[in-house]
């Protein structure tokens, strides 16, 4: 009998990894310039775009991604940056860029309204104050690369988008943290159907903090944030309100044209997700035991399988399953390094040892915040009850609108 559950779980780790496959190959890459609706490629009449820019004590790292941001040559930007009670030195910094780029617009907030996360706010703020008919939410650690404003906006109207995604690749110099991000990076996109976001019917959406691109007559129709005003996962759940909303979504690889430094190093990466992995699971006790169970037994089991009929175990059957989805599995695991974290693709071989730290990361989320009974972010406290009674859940969004 527990031969047969083994047999069973690798043919089901195949066919998971199989399904990865395919739905990584079909995230498309940002188009360029001259593939693109010539009448904006060339001098034509660009849509005005606002950059909303959440910052709370970004000291380290706003001037860098502010400067990305000026340095583009889209001919119809402004940037709006909200000083979210930083007391560092970002409101220095904001002030002296202000000073000498015009195109760069300062707001404060000094108290946080209450029923509201700071980031959530800020960002709702920031769009009041925007004027463009198109609204890009980014964080103060991206970096832009010259001409991926004018790639992205030319994309999203000639695909007739009212929400453009763009995939940033990851700044990570070392092994363990590439393997780590590239892992997090494929989960995400793979677990969230990006490539059935043109389906009808599909509960695919995606959003992603460092590249949120919305056309402001949208966010406007959702409310803009009142819905994620205590939604930690704000980034995904603003996809969700909006694809479940009826907006045409799409989501294509930046190709380095946008990219972040995520967290410093290996061990920060675990940390940085321990925040909010609990919230994008919906607070869900039972999704974060399927994530704790079912991580490990895509990425670990089928190397363990054949390190255990190595030693003289195992069936012939067996082993060609444990083969074929552990060769599968590093093989899309070392493409995602490739494409999302500069890799070189042999990332995909701590996949066995990085799957487990994904899972265990799943388990302190929900043990952190249910144990303190709060999250606890940029120093600010939030009761978990309220996080919880505010959540936007999937299953609350009915799919009879979702586009085609």
């Amino acid at each position: 009998m527990s031969s047969l559950i083994a047999l069973l779980i690798l043919a089901a780790m195949a066919g998971v990894w199989l399904r990865f496959a395919y739905r990584f190959h079909r995230i498309s890459a940002l188009p360029d310039l001259r593939d693109l609706d010539e009448r904006l490629a060339g001098a034509g009449d660009w849509p005005k775009l606002s950059v909303v820019v959440a910052c709370r004590n970004e000291a380290p790292h706003v001037r860098a991604a502010l400067s990305s941001l000026l340095a583009q040559d889209y001919p119809a930007l402004e940037i709006v940056a909200v000083d979210d009670r930083s007391d560092d030195g970002t409101g220095a910094i904001l002030a002296e860029m202000a000073a000498v780029h015009p195109g760069l617009r300062v707001a404060r907030v000094d108290v946080l309204p209450p029923g509201w996360l700071g980031k959530t706010n800020a960002l709702h703020q920031g769009a009041a104050a925007a004027t463009g008919q198109w609204l890009l939410f980014t964080d103060a650690d991206v970096l832009f690369a010259p001409g991926a404003l004018r790639r992205a906006i030319a994309w999203a109207e000639r695909e007739r988008l009212g929400h453009a995604v763009a995939v940033p690749h990851f700044i990570a110099p070392g092994f363990g943290e590439r393997s780590f991000v590239a892992l997090f990076a494929l989960f995400l996109l793979t677990t969230l159907r990006v490539d059935e976001l043109r389906r009808p019917g599909s509960r695919a959406h995606i959003g992603v903090g460092a590249f949120n691109l919305v056309r402001r007559d949208a966010y406007r129709a959702i409310g803009g944030h009142e819905h994620l005003r205590l939604e930690v996962a704000d980034d995904i759940k603003l996809g969700l309100v909006l694809r479940r909303s009826g907006v045409r979504q799409g989501c294509a690889d930046s190709g380095g044209l946008v990219s972040v430094r995520w967290q410093p190093g290996f061990v920060a990466s675990l940390r940085g997700l321990v925040k909010n992995f609990f919230a994008g699971l919906e607070y869900r006790w039972t999704e974060t035991w399927w994530t704790v169970l079912g991580v490990p037994l895509a990425t670990t089991f089928p190397v363990a399988y054949l390190l255990w009929a190595a030693a003289g175990g195992g069936r012939m059957l067996g082993v060609a399953l444990a083969a074929f989805s552990a060769g599968l599995s590093m093989a899309v695991h070392g493409a995602s390094a490739r494409r999302f974290a500069s890799g070189r693709g042999h990332e995909g071989l701590l996949l066995p040892l990085v799957g487990p730290c994904l899972a265990a990361v799943a388990l302190a989320s929900a043990l952190t915040a249910t144990l303190r009974g709060a999250v606890i972010w940029r120093g600010t406290r939030y009761p978990l009850a309220d996080l919880k009674a505010a959540a936007v859940r999937d299953a609350d969004w009915p799919l009879d609108r979702a586009p085609g």
